[in-house]
């Protein structure tokens, strides 16, 4: 009696560790395949943007061709190792914290859980994840703004340090409130959608 029920409370430790970790690692294959295509066009969206506004102001079209023409296609990618790995990070925290969240909220069996412990599941992953997009969002931006007030980075690393050393580690949470309040109802709805 006494082994046996030891037993299935170590085996539900094992299963919750192993759901765990295919969670994380399915967020982060998904992140990683999905920022290698989004990202070109994300870097055009911006530039068209944050460029100065007027007759002069170039369509998506021109901005991507004038884009490539100038910087080659590897311009299109210019900053994307904040945004990749962050988007690694993201979909996973996003799927981990969302399962863990429901583990901790309805100990059943995951498939009965109510509507509701879903959506808040769901707003759970959007507060762990706004502290990882933040920082990666900022420096994404940085790196993808063109125009003539914009400060050119060599590289990622670069706009990281520049952005600590003139404000701190804080300085690379500029805009976390406004991320919190996209992700904590964004995320219930989007587990409550996928539900």
């Amino acid at each position: 009696g006494m082994s046996s029920g030891g037993g299935e409370g170590a085996g539900k430790v094992e299963s919750d560790a192993l759901k765990s970790r295919n969670e994380t690692l399915s967020g982060m294959a998904a992140g990683f395949a999905c920022k290698l295509v989004e990202y070109p066009l994300d870097t055009v969206k911006v530039q068209v943007q944050t460029q100065k506004p007027g007759p002069d102001a170039l369509s998506p079209y021109q901005m991507l061709m004038r884009t490539v023409r100038q910087e080659g296609f590897r311009g299109l990618y210019r900053g994307i190792p904040s945004p990749l790995i962050g988007s690694m990070a993201e979909n996973s925290v996003l799927f981990s914290s969302y399962g863990f969240a429901g583990r901790m909220i309805h100990t059943g069996d995951q498939e009965t859980m109510p509507f509701y412990k879903k959506l808040f599941a769901g707003s759970c992953s959007g507060l762990a994840v706004a502290t990882v997009l933040t920082p990666v969002e900022l420096i994404k931006c940085k790196m993808q703004t063109t125009n003539e007030a914009a400060v050119r980075y060599k590289n990622s690393m670069d706009c990281i340090m520049a952005t600590v050393r003139q404000g701190g580690i804080r300085a690379l949470f500029h805009g976390h409130v406004g991320t919190l309040c996209r992700e904590v109802p964004g995320n219930a709805a989007w587990f409550g959608g996928y539900e």
